[in-house]
């Protein structure tokens, strides 16, 4: 019963009381009605408006009238309010441990200040530890997989329920013995789910002898992908483009190009036009240059010629330092270097004295009077390679297609592991495990050394790799607790020891 609620500076402080007329002993069942005393319990509760909240709680204490049981006396507790030494009310325990299995320690402790229900990142901890672990339920298919405590050094392994997907045990390592040992103590394992790894399969065989083991199917194709990956790069070569029909050497255009030659000579004959008619009207040398802004020479010169023609041919051949270089030049940009830079690094080499710019200006009237050079695609990347071969044919693009396929007619190696590698990725994608042995056949004729090695790999694990390419299991929940352990991992800093990391596995679900 509350008798009254009162707020002290930032917090709110609740006056209660029992009124219950029994209570019932903890150790021997038996209800008492004899009072041995009174007493104040201070209980940390949930925030109320965001206010920190406590509960003033007047407990009594009861006689135990079974002279067998060892308790003389005993304190009465309040259903979902109070548990035995609890300084918290059941509800704020339940929200703190909530919070250290979401978060941790640190970052729990820091939310839980913002929740006005301070606590310590070590109490959280201890709340952690003092939870108990599930047991383990009947399983019908167990899935295992590694995963690292310290990257590259030391390992565990996490057991799965492939039925709900949560984890039920953490091995402190990977190896055969801890996996058997495991498998001994709960005979009612139906299936094992794994990877490709030796140790899981061995300790799930001599766990139990003769119990069904599915290989995961991604790390099948991941396997395959490796060989086909090492089959590509062997043949590297064969991924470049083959070179266009050759280019003709490119020649430099004229001095000037069309469009420059006939504006100068556009230009010659209007000047020879204006000078000979000003002449007619009787105007002298220099009124005519005065006139025209040319010098008196200048005018003389379109005066005394005939026609404009004669001009026209009397223009001088132009020459620089660039000249005896620019056969060079078009031979390079032929080739498809079209970079003036390295150019200019080539020139100077031969003893050119000039500058940048005259080469970018004489590669651009190259590219002018040559029309865009053809230039080769680069070669696809080996992974792209890889891509093309093992994923679904339906979600490639035209262009993937194609380019597939030109490699293929340029490296009849590459073609054949195409072909089987695709015949494979077609059982297991529509799960025809049962024409593994007519692939198998198929594999050991092949000329390619990759799909050999991937083919006698299935072969030390027949079993295994049949029943994974049939039935519709598969290692993706593992995997996905195992990045879920990174973040768990990551959470502690990487300082969690194996008891706390493998509770907040088991119990942060």
């Amino acid at each position: 019963m509350v008798d009254g609620i009162v707020r002290v500076g930032a917090s709110v402080r609740i006056a209660a009381r029992c009124i219950a007329a029994t209570a019932r002993c903890p150790g021997c069942g038996m209800v008492s009605v004899r009072v041995h005393s009174r007493y104040g319990r201070r209980l940390a509760d949930a925030a109320v408006s965001g206010q920190e909240t406590a509960i003033d709680l007047e407990v009594r204490r009861f006689f135990c009238d079974n002279t067998g049981c060892a308790k003389k006396t005993f304190a009465e507790q309040v259903d979902q309010l109070t548990f035995r030494y609890g300084r918290r009310t059941v509800a704020l325990q339940r929200l703190l441990r909530q919070v250290a299995l979401a978060l941790g320690g640190q970052a729990g402790e820091r939310l839980a200040e913002r929740l006005a229900t301070p606590v310590s990142g070590p109490t959280l901890l201890r709340l952690i530890r003092s939870m108990d672990l599930p047991e383990v339920p009947e399983l019908t298919v167990l899935g295992v997989d590694e995963f690292a405590f310290r990257r590259g050094r030391r390992f565990g392994a996490i057991l799965i329920d492939m039925n709900s997907h949560r984890p039920v045990e953490v091995l402190p390592d990977r190896t055969a013995d801890t996996f058997a040992n495991w498998l001994r103590q709960h005979p009612h394992i139906g299936t094992v789910c794994r990877d490709r790894g030796g140790a899981f399969a061995e300790g799930a065989e001599r766990g139990q002898p003769g119990i069904p083991q599915v290989a995961d199917r991604w790390h099948l194709l991941h396997n395959l992908a490796t060989g086909l990956e090492k089959t590509v790069t062997r043949h590297r070569s064969c991924l470049k483009v083959p070179e266009p029909e050759p280019v003709p050497e490119a020649t430099p255009g004229p001095a000037g190009t069309a469009s420059e030659e006939s504006a100068y000579e556009r230009k010659i004959r209007e000047r020879h036009h204006d000078v000979q008619t000003l002449l007619r009207q009787g105007l002298t040398i220099d009124a005519i240059g005065a006139r025209l802004g040319l010098d008196r020479k200048t005018v003389r010169r379109y005066a005394r010629a005939t026609t404009a023609e004669s001009l026209i041919r009397e223009r001088p051949g132009r020459s620089s330092a660039l000249t005896p270089h620019k056969p060079y030049l078009a031979r390079r940009w032929a080739e498809g270097c079209d970079n003036a830079q390295t150019l200019l690094d080539e020139l100077v080499d031969r003893g050119y004295l000039g500058g940048r710019r005259s080469v970018s200006r004489f590669l651009n009237s190259l590219a002018r009077h040559n029309g865009p050079r053809a230039v080769p695609p680069p070669p696809p990347a080996v992974a792209d390679v890889v891509r093309w071969i093992i994923g679904r044919p339906e979600n490639q693009s035209d262009q993937s297609r194609q380019d597939l396929k030109d490699v293929c007619e340029r490296c009849p190696e590459i073609a054949e592991a195409c072909r089987l590698a695709r015949g494979f990725a077609t059982i297991l994608r529509r799960r025809d495990g049962h024409k593994l042995d007519v692939w198998l056949a198929r594999a050991d004729e092949s000329q390619v050394k990759e799909i050999r090695t991937f083919a006698n790999g299935l072969r030390k694990d027949l079993s295994a790799v049949t029943a994974g390419l049939t039935l519709p299991l598969s290692s993706g929940a593992v995997e996905g607790n195992v990045t879920r352990i990174k973040l768990l991992k990551r959470q502690h800093y990487g300082r969690a020891g194996f008891d706390l990391l493998r509770r907040r596995i088991l119990l942060a679900h």
